[in-house]
């Protein structure tokens, strides 16, 4: 794996309970407009990590998976919640209360991410599919939080997974992951510590059909 260019670094250090926050700001809406994706990726999926996955910071992990510019695929782990509430970062947003931080994956883990569906469209964000999307900046998450912003739903991760070029195609080959179609319902509707085990089942199910 190699380290995603730097659009929102956050500097945290968890002691005591709580996080310390320290903020570099490279904003997407900031960034020059070729470095945006203009439309909905038709190359986002959900990665599904097989039985067989060895490396134990994947196994039984669901991703989200979407190709930003010229860089390999990058995505974020959606079923690994950590034992922290955003409260804990974000204190002065009573809305926070409500969410788990999530593990987004091994790389940057002090990075944080959010996928928000539905609502009104956040500027400077990636456009996964027409209704979800993956953003960095910390500003529109606090709006999100504090109410200013609609949506249906709302993931925040801190970390994230990437390949080189060519790298997770090799690690599909391999029979490390397989790969399912976009489907937000399992993101936001799924039980994350039921999710892997569902899409499991349907990845046997398709293949079952396959071979009648």
């Amino acid at each position: 794996m190699f380290i995603f260019p730097r659009f929102l670094v956050i500097l945290g250090i968890l002691f005591s309970g709580g996080w310390t926050l320290t903020v570099v700001a490279f904003p997407l809406d900031k960034m020059p407009p070729e470095r945006l994706e203009p439309a909905p990726s038709i190359s986002s999926f959900l990665l599904v990590a097989s039985p067989q996955m060895p490396d134990p910071r994947f196994q039984k992990t669901v991703i989200l998976v979407t190709k930003h510019g010229n860089s390999g695929p990058i995505g974020v782990i959606v079923n690994r919640p950590e034992n922290i509430t955003l409260d804990t970062l974000f204190p002065a947003f009573n809305r926070a209360k409500f969410f788990r931080l999530f593990a987004g994956g091994p790389v940057l883990p002090r990075q944080i991410s959010y996928l928000v569906r539905g609502g009104e469209t956040v500027a400077g964000t990636i456009a996964i599919s027409s209704n979800l999307y993956l953003a960095y900046d910390l500003s529109k998450l606090g709006e999100l939080l504090d109410g200013k912003l609609e949506y249906t739903d709302l993931r925040v991760v801190h970390g994230l997974a990437s390949w080189a070029p060519g790298q997770l195609e090799d690690e599909i080959r391999f029979g490390g992951w397989f790969v399912m179609p976009l489907d937000d319902t399992v993101i936001f509707g799924v039980p994350p510590e039921k999710m892997w085990d569902e899409m499991n089942n349907r990845r046997e199910s398709r293949t079952n059909q396959q071979e009648l």
